[in-house]
């Protein structure tokens, strides 16, 4: 699908890969919708939407805003609603956002349930409500996009980062990404997930100490930003049902198809 003249709404668009997506959406033509709590003061971490929409409109694109709690689902169900009721219809889902704080990196001893819920509920039930509300309105319009930002933590086999909830949360969102493009290709929606590997973004700096990491390994987000906006003007049977990974001067990695892990991963010509 190009993006030239579409709508689309990514969640988690405050600071991070979510803001390098929607700017590298937006410079393809995209309208956006931007989505996170963070409107226009920051909480926490640095970043507002107001912040990534002043950087979208400085390329030429334009973007509404809209606050959300993805722990909510009446709140999530409310995006969805907003944003049809602000553009009349959302071409390009992009489900960037993800619990990401210390919890995260809690193993079974120091796991209580509100935070395993908590990362259930952002990281995998916000992706399937903004899917179940906004699909009709792709299909009415003859087709769309869903992407998912997924993790490396999300793959069955060794990880050493710690943390339980994380992992398992986005294997579960490789699996719904599989399904999603299998039930929905008939409606002509894609449905992909992107890893987009060690990225340097706020959060990662605050704690790549305490998971064991260096953040200087990172790289940019516009590295995922650039692969992700490929990859939905990709034909659809080169990304629909697959699980991508992104590495910095390489083409997008294929590391899932269909749910099969594919562990050595195959680089994927979108040219040809």
């Amino acid at each position: 699908m190009q993006l030239d003249g579409r709508v689309a709404l990514v969640t988690g668009a405050s600071r991070g890969v979510g803001r390098a997506i929607a700017l590298e959406l937006a410079r393809r033509g995209a309208s956006l919708v931007l989505a996170a709590r963070s409107v226009s003061e920051a909480r926490g971490t640095p970043g507002t939407l107001a912040e990534t929409a002043e950087l979208v409109e400085a390329v030429g694109g334009r973007a509404a805003l809209i606050g959300v709690d993805l722990n909510d689902p009446d709140s999530v169900v409310a995006l969805a609603h907003q944003a049809i009721a602000s553009e009349g219809h959302v071409d390009v889902l992009v489900n960037n956002a993800a619990f990401t704080g210390r919890a995260a990196y809690h193993d079974l001893d120091q796991l209580d349930l509100k935070n395993f819920s908590r990362q259930v509920n952002v990281n995998l039930t916000a992706p399937f409500l903004l899917a179940k509300e906004l699909v009709p309105t792709m299909r009415a319009r003859g087709g769309g996009v869903i992407a998912n930002i997924t993790s490396g933590a999300g793959l069955i086999g060794r990880y050493e980062v710690p943390g339980l909830t994380y992992g398992t949360t986005k294997a579960a969102l490789n699996r719904l990404s599989t399904l999603l493009a299998r039930d929905l290709a008939d409606d002509h929606i894609v449905v992909f997930a992107l890893d987009p590997s060690y990225t340097r973004t706020e959060l990662v700096v605050q704690t790549a100490d305490e998971a064991g990491l260096d953040a200087s390994d990172a790289h940019d987000p516009e590295v995922p930003a650039r692969v992700l906006a490929d990859l939905i003007e990709a034909r659809p049977e080169q990304v629909t049902g697959r699980v991508f990974k992104a590495v910095e001067g390489r083409a997008p990695i294929l590391v899932a198809d269909s749910g099969r892990p594919m562990p050595e991963g195959e680089e994927i010509d979108l040219s040809s």
